[in-house]
């Protein structure tokens, strides 16, 4: 009887552990087959992953992009990548909207369907010097033709002098806008209205316009300035109280300059506001009896006195020419103000003092950065002030220097 429970045990004990063994082969069969079908569903996704719409690249080389190109035809579509070229969501820029466009190519591509370029915008800078072009992306090479920015540029046999007018018109640049990828301001004319510049070549622009290459007497290179009368004055630096001033046998001429230090150091986006103003006191005696004020614009303002009372004052033009002037008694007790009614240009106020006060006169320019002033005391002594707008963009005089 026992011998029988045991065989019965046994046998059990011996379904038990086939049953297990066919289990774990199951479990591990299914894990293989599982283990296939991923790697086949791996296999497939990359053969059917979408090949690049201007088939296989067999070259990328660097271009110069102040190499200048312009869209070819209407229908010039940007892409913002090779991926998405040809695709209607890759569409990062088209026709209408780069109109009148100045291009430049950063890299050329060499595709099984043609040749691409990848494509930046002709930027101004600003006073940014150290950004970049505008990317606009990747576009067929069949859509872009060359374009000459410069129509011609020659140099002088000769130096041909120029003293500033209006320091704040035109700046100096490393190149005119829209002639390179990415044009901006290397130098300010605040600081360089009471130098000899010289010009050593020039250019025409594409849409006419003439720049010429600066440069001081000692060789220092500025770099390119719109030529307009109303920024330069063809000819030798002519000082400005010995033009306008005419001092007499019998008087002395007085001149002071603002210091660096007071301006503030800082250039403006429409303003000179790192110009040092300067004042000319021409005495006769122990009266003062004419007074010339170069103020923030590096525009002069002449006031006449006669017994310590003013009688006339002239505002003067950028080229030194007669603007506009007043001999009413009433504005010459109080202030004077001459101005643009129509330009977006400084304007420079004359306030005057009652005989009993220290201060003779005060004359005030008053621009969109800020405002700068020059008072001039009875015993002849001077004192300038500028003052920056703090809401206002400035930028350090010494990047610009």
């Amino acid at each position: 009887m026992r011998v029988k429970k045991w065989a019965l045990a046994v046998l059990i004990l011996s379904g038990f552990i086939v049953g297990c063994s066919s289990h774990d082969s199951e479990a591990t069969a299914e894990s293989s087959s599982k283990q296939s079908e991923a790697s086949k569903v791996s296999t497939s996704s990359k053969s059917e992953s979408k090949p690049l719409a201007i088939g296989q690249i067999y070259s990328t080389k660097k271009a110069d992009p102040n190499i200048a190109y312009k869209m070819a035809n209407k229908h010039v579509k940007f892409y913002r990548s090779l991926k998405e070229f040809g695709t209607g969501g890759g569409v990062y820029s088209y026709y209408q909207m780069e109109k009148g466009g100045i291009f430049g190519i950063t890299q050329v591509i060499t595709a099984t369907r043609g040749i691409y370029y990848h494509v930046v915008e002709y930027t101004s800078g600003g006073f940014n010097q150290k950004g970049h072009a505008d990317n606009l992306g990747y576009v067929k090479a069949s859509d872009l033709k060359r374009f000459s920015t410069i129509k011609s540029k020659w140099h002088y046999a000769r130096k041909r002098p120029y003293y500033v007018a209006n320091p704040n018109s035109h700046r100096i640049w490393n190149s005119p806008v829209s002639t390179v990828h990415y044009a901006h301001v290397t130098h300010v004319l605040d600081r360089l209205t009471t130098v000899q510049l010289y010009a050593t070549s020039e250019l025409i622009k594409y849409n006419g316009q003439h720049y010429v290459y600066l440069e001081t007497a000692n060789g220092r290179k500025l770099g390119w300035v719109r030529k307009s009368k109303k920024t330069l004055i063809a000819g030798k630096y002519r000082n400005v109280a010995r033009q306008l001033l005419k001092v007499k046998k019998g008087e002395r001429l007085l001149s002071q300059k603002q210091a660096k230090q007071s301006t503030g150091n800082r250039i403006g986006v429409n303003d000179s506001l790192s110009l040092q103003q300067r004042a000319y006191v021409v005495k006769k005696g122990k009266q003062i009896v004419r007074v010339l004020i170069v103020g923030m614009d590096n525009r002069p303002t002449k006031i006449t006195f006669s017994n310590g009372k003013a009688i006339k004052v002239v505002s003067y033009t950028y080229r030194r020419k007669a603007w506009k002037s007043t001999t009413n008694a009433k504005k010459l007790r109080t202030h004077f103000t001459a101005d643009h009614e129509y330009l977006s240009v400084d304007s420079a106020k004359t306030y005057f003092y009652a005989k009993q006060s220290k201060k003779l006169v005060r004359v005030e320019t008053d621009g969109y950065d800020g405002f700068a002033s020059v008072t001039v005391y009875r015993n002849g002594h001077v004192s300038f002030a500028t003052l920056i707008e703090k809401r206002v963009i400035t930028y350090p005089y010494d990047d610009f220097k």
